[in-house]
């Protein structure tokens, strides 16, 4: 029987009451790759799924207490809460179960359909969809609590709350990790505490906020066992991954100052597609309708660039797969009022909130919706960045889903009621409505993913080796698709060879597929790597031509001039992101070519190193000498090569007996290898 029209019905009996949970696949539903991601949401006491923009409806499961559905990373299971324990269900031919009563937290890790949670009983246990019981990671200890929990990027590592507070004990509360294959558990921050200082309160206690994007850092909020003043928000702080005594604070000079605190909300943070850039709303107090302002801090620059300014109160916001924009929900900025007309204000404001986008390189914020009738919040973008997902509240306390493109075109509702919702829930935690209750969006699979199953293959790796300025393009018009393309020269504006490697990925496994290649209008689909190997149409080298130092050489096409080195308008250095050369010259004159060879490896900067190691050559069949970096500077260090020139060259005016190319260690032989010497009119 063909399992995309079977349909199966399973009930399951609990002891708080039954719990029916039904799933259906089709042949035009939970199939295939999603246009618009897909969504789950609650509404009058089910579970409910949704392909967007226009699938059909599937309930999942029925019950009371339904909330907090997650998606996995690949769409294709649910976690989700009925009442307090934890259930897992497939969209596909598995059936839902029970994973544990009286569930903590939970998680998904963000890079495999694997997810941690805790119990009530205080352990830490990993668990999947293909694992019949979950294995513990951390084992419960007396007077010890657990805490909050977060997958690092590559889900190789849970970060856990542990707190140790009780009378007659040495009081601590720390984060700490623990590697999800082998158990190793490892302190990553420790703080502990005199006792008067948790009677009184004092102290700093860490609270986990999360992974830095490039899973170095482990961000955290610091400040005093009060859950008073948690409310009104703490200063983020950074701990190295690999554990350390004292935390950094993320940004400011006063960290611990009124401006720089931040929610103790999972909604405050919102980290990049490109592992270097964090999105965050500051601004002390417990009320999201003023001192609210969203920034992006950079972790590779340390720089903090706030993007909104004092008149708007964020709440939420979310980046673009491409990291260019920022999409966030926004109200008035409401100052503090009369506790009489509290109420009143308050709802005002948040009947204000709107969706909007900017742009995290400068650009000024953009009103994306403005329906008097509806409260924007909760904006998600699709994975393709074609479109945002958002949740809508009418007057009544009703809540729907829309989708709107970025430019604010298109706007249409996709699912017609959540809930229903209670006056308290739609107000939430002074003005933060826990969303996460209610739906869950999985936005589809990511470019970054489809783009690295592409290069997996051997013939993305053979072109990339031959032309790594091949332009990669993500094709989702059809079945998901990664373009290889090597175009016509830069800067020719005329029709030209062309040469396109494609690579189809199953959208089920996000593996490839299946591949062929482009060669001009001809279809190659068997001997790929033959043909690349035997494939002229573009060289993977330039060449490079200097009359006034009297030398010709060739470097990697996608190198481009670097700013800075340039004599009578020709460039001295071209370079990439993985190398780079530099033309010099020196007088010598009775020198040896080993003796300027050791004069450039001890020069008083040290360049090269503490152990820089000289090596005999050739150069266009003179003696020459190179001078590699000391190993511990890598092969992205600098090197050269010192070469006699046949007769000595004039350049500007001066005599020089000597040439000297500059370049990285792991590109001076091949840049060597290629170098020739000119005369003034470029003849060899």
């Amino acid at each position: 029987m063909n399992r995309k029209w079977l349909a199966v019905v399973c009930a399951v009996v609990v002891l708080s009451g039954t719990l029916a949970v039904r799933w259906r696949v089709t042949a035009s539903g939970m199939d295939g790759m999603p246009p618009a991601g897909r969504v789950a949401w609650v509404a009058e006491g089910k579970l409910w799924v949704k392909d967007l923009p226009g699938g059909k409806v599937k309930q999942l499961a029925a019950g009371e207490n339904i909330s907090r559905p997650a998606w996995s990373p690949t769409g294709r299971w649910l976690l989700f809460r009925h009442g307090e324990d934890l259930w897992l269900v497939g969209l596909r031919d598995e059936r839902p179960r029970l994973v544990t009563r009286k569930v903590g937290q939970f998680s998904w890790s963000p890079s495999a359909d694997v997810f941690a949670f805790t119990t009530a009983g205080d352990e830490l246990l990993a668990g999947s969809p293909g694992s019949e019981k979950p294995r513990v990671l951390v084992k419960r200890e007396p007077g010890v609590d657990l805490g909050r929990i977060a997958l690092s990027p590559d889900g190789k590592w849970v970060a856990f709350e542990k707190q140790k507070i009780e009378p007659g004990t040495s009081p601590s509360a720390g984060i700490w990790k623990v590697e999800i294959a082998a158990g190793t558990v490892k302190r990553v921050y420790n703080a502990g505490l005199s006792q008067d200082e948790v009677e009184r309160r004092f102290g700093r206690v860490p609270r986990l906020a999360g992974w830095s994007p490039d899973g170095q850092m482990v961000m955290l909020w610091l400040g005093p066992l009060s859950a008073s003043i948690e409310a009104d928000g703490l200063p983020l702080y950074l701990a190295p991954a690999g554990g350390c005594e004292e935390p950094q604070p993320l940004a400011g000079n006063e960290p611990d100052s009124w401006e720089n605190a931040v929610l103790v909300r999972p909604d405050s943070l919102a980290a990049g597609a490109s592992r270097d850039r964090l999105a965050f709303i500051f601004g002390g107090g417990r009320e999201t309708w003023t001192n609210k302002r969203l920034a992006v801090y950079n972790f590779r620059t340390g720089k903090l660039i706030p993007l909104t300014g004092r008149d708007q109160a964020v709440v939420s916001a979310a980046w673009s797969p491409d990291e260019k924009l920022l999409v966030y929900s926004a109200g008035p900025e409401i100052k503090s009022v009369e506790r009489e007309v509290y109420d009143r204000w308050a709802r005002r404001a948040l009947a204000g909130r709107r969706l909007w986008t900017v742009d995290v390189d400068g650009g000024r914020a953009r009103r994306l919706t403005n329906d008097p009738a509806y409260r924007d919040e909760r904006p998600l973008f699709t994975a393709d960045g074609q479109q945002i997902l958002f949740a809508r509240l009418d007057t009544e306390n009703h809540a729907s889903l829309w989708l709107v493109q970025p430019d604010g075109s298109g706007l249409r509702q996709v699912v017609e009621k959540i809930g229903p919702l209670t006056g308290e829930f739609t107000f939430g935690y002074y003005g933060a409505v826990a969303w996460e209750d209610m739906f869950a969006y999985w936005p589809g699979v990511a470019d970054a993913a489809f783009i690295k199953a592409a290069k997996s293959t051997p013939e993305a790796k053979k072109l990339l080796a031959k032309y790594p300025w091949a332009e990669v393009v993500v094709d989702r018009s059809g079945s998901p698709a990664v373009d290889f393309r090597v175009d016509r020269l830069e800067g020719d504006d005329k029709p030209g060879p062309y040469l396109r490697l494609r690579v189809l990925i199953d959208p089920d496994t996000v593996a490839p597929a299946g591949r062929f290649l482009d060669l001009n209008g001809t279809v190659v689909r068997r001997d790929i790597l033959r043909r690349l190997d035997e494939e002229t149409c573009f060289g993977s080298r330039l060449p490079y031509l200097n009359p006034a130092y009297g030398v010709y050489l060739e470097f990697p096409r996608h190198w481009r001039p670097r700013p800075g080195y340039e004599a009578a308008g020709v460039p001295l250095s071209y370079g990439g992101d993985d190398g780079f050369f530099l033309v010099n010259a020196m007088n010598g004159e009775g020198w040896t070519p080993e003796e300027v060879a050791r004069h450039e490896a001890s020069h008083k900067l040290k360049p090269y190193g503490e152990r820089p190691r000289l090596e005999k050559t050739t150069v266009n069949g003179r003696e020459g000498y190179f001078v590699f970096p000391s190993p511990e500077l890598g092969a992205e260090a600098g090197a050269c090569c010192v070469a006699r020139y046949p007769r000595s060259a004039a350049i500007m005016g001066e005599k020089y007996h000597y040439f000297i190319l500059c370049a990285d260690a792991k590109h001076i032989r091949d840049l060597a290898a290629s170098l020739r010497f000119i005369d003034g009119e470029g003849r060899g």
